[in-house]
């Protein structure tokens, strides 16, 4: 099946393919002066001008891009997945026909790649999606243009061997074999079948990795399965997600102790749901919400998921001024669940959303295709256990980048003295306000960002500090505001602050 809805994507057979921060308060002498600076200067920390792209926790630096080169095979990398261990990366080129293995440093730096290539001994014709069972010892990868899923052993360094190649037959169905998700004992393996109709299938997996038992799941008047793209399980193994990207729908299934599959939901493309080219199934690490991308609806839906697994209370993202989801396709949360990760493939871009408790998106930061990035057909994301470190392939880009992952803010008690001091980050078009804090005679404390980075153009000034404050901090700063005041009054300086009180004012 060929998708020619989104013209200026690459489309294989089965593929969809500032406002400047205003100057702080004259200085006055004494304590005034610290507890001014401080209070303006930490508001600001915490809550910047708007539209500015400040790194808080949860948001991208420093990205690490690896090009396809005679060292690295990744022309249309697309799937990407690291060991459980954390210590190597496995990555498919669809169009380089291949599977590659990496080294993962504590840093998140990759080496040693070792690449499997489609021959005589391997299946690998539009290498497509890749997992690894729970224990790390066998690898599965599915060749959507060779209709075929492969077995592998996996050593102690990450290595593959020992290839098992299952093709479409009487007995398999995986006609444009595509997504892959094994139980969470790994005793059971699900894979889609995107192409010939649309299929689902379940095997059994024995404990050297092998496959046996296939049942079969078909589309027709039971299962919407046209078009059969991803695959998920619930944490607890007990339901199971399945998107129709043809069908435009969404299905949750009921799952046996023996992985069979019963009582299927639809979900369909309507005036409540977005499911306008389903792709991305994703639940939060408590399976209570979930995550569906539609790749031509350019959208991105949150639904509660029940005990059951049924979905309701759809909260739909569209592509728009504020979220960037031409052609959204990649998600996946962060371990804690607090950030969201999404690629749009059309767009070229990579989106940082916070969640809050009750699965709802805001804040996105959006990080785009250009020198720095390397996002042209942004298409699979996966973090590190620890969620350092964020790993994403550019299928039309040729390449793979790692970031760093900008991490919680610290609690510091030091709020005395106040120093700042401005660097750039070599190699990067953004500037860093950096504000260390000494001694402290004072016992409150207040969480502040470590570092904050401000990204924009080179001639923005940013030596200045200050900025509007809003809603979450507002009662602070009135409450440290008039604490300044009354001190400033009884300091005799009346006259000269309420004159600059008022020309603040007035330029806020």
């Amino acid at each position: 099946m060929t998708f020619s809805a989104k013209p200026s994507a690459a489309t294989p057979s089965t593929d969809f393919s500032a406002r400047r921060v205003k100057a702080p308060w004259p200085r006055w002498q004494g304590i005034c002066v610290f507890v001014a600076q401080l209070a303006v200067t930490s508001l600001c920390v915490l809550q910047p001008a708007n539209g500015e792209v400040v790194n808080e926790p949860g948001s991208l630096i420093n990205p690490v891009i690896y090009r396809n080169d005679d060292t690295h095979e990744l022309e249309g990398a697309t799937g990407v997945v690291l060991s459980p261990d954390g210590q190597h990366l496995y990555v498919t080129a669809y169009f380089g026909d291949a599977l590659l293995v990496y080294d993962v440093a504590s840093d998140g730096a990759l080496s040693n790649p070792r690449i499997y290539r489609n021959d005589d001994t391997h299946e690998l014709n539009g290498a497509t999606s890749v997992t690894l069972s729970p224990n790390g010892q066998h690898l599965y990868v599915t060749a959507s243009e060779g209709d075929a899923l492969s077995v592998y052993d996996v050593a102690s360094d990450g290595a593959l061997s020992n290839p098992r190649i299952y093709r479409n037959g009487d007995t398999h169905e995986l006609d444009g074999a595509w997504d892959i998700t094994l139980s969470p004992d790994g005793q059971h393996l699900y894979v889609t079948a995107s192409a010939g109709g649309g299929a689902l299938s379940v095997y059994d997996v024995d404990t050297d990795g092998a496959l046996s038992n296939p049942r079969i799941y078909r589309n027709g008047d039971t299962h919407e399965l046209d078009g059969a793209w991803d695959v998920t399980l619930s944490p607890d193994g007990q339901h199971l997600y399945v998107t129709a990207a043809i069908g435009n729908a969404l299905s949750v299934y009921d799952v046996a102790s023996d992985g069979a599959l019963s009582s299927p939901r639809i979900y369909r493309n309507d005036d409540t749901h977005e499911l306008d080219g389903a792709l991305r199934a994703t639940l939060s690490p408590d399976g209570q919400h979930l995550y569906v991308t539609a790749y031509f609806g350019d959208a991105l839906s949150v639904y509660d998921v029940a005990s059951d697994g049924a979905i309701s209370n759809p909260r739909i993202y569209r592509d728009g001024d504020t979220h960037e989801l031409d052609g959204a396709l990649g998600a996946t949360l962060s371990p804690d669940g607090l950030h969201l990760y999404v690629t749009a493939t059309i767009g070229d871009t990579l989106s940082v959303y916070d969640v809050a408790s009750d699965g709802a998106l805001s804040n996105p930061r959006i990080y785009r295709n250009d020198d720095t990035h390397e996002l042209d057909g942004a298409r699979d994301v996966t973090l590190s256990l620890d969620g350092q470190h964020l790993y994403v392939t550019a299928y039309e880009g040729d390449a793979l980048s790692v970031y760093q992952v900008v991490q919680a803010v610290e609690t510091n008690t030091s709020l005395y003295s106040l120093t700042h001091s401005a660097s750039i980050n070599p190699g990067m078009d953004t500037h860093t306000l950096v504000y260390p804090l000494a001694h402290s005679a004072m016992t409150s404390s207040m969480t502040l960002m470590p570092s904050v980075e401000v990204e924009g153009e080179n001639e923005r000034d940013y030596g200045a500090i200050a900025g509007a404050v809003i809603s979450g901090v507002a009662v602070t700063g009135a409450v440290v505001s008039t604490v300044v005041i009354g001190m400033v009054c009884w300091a005799t300086h009346r006259t000269k602050l309420k004159s600059a009180t008022y020309e603040m004012q007035n330029k806020q």
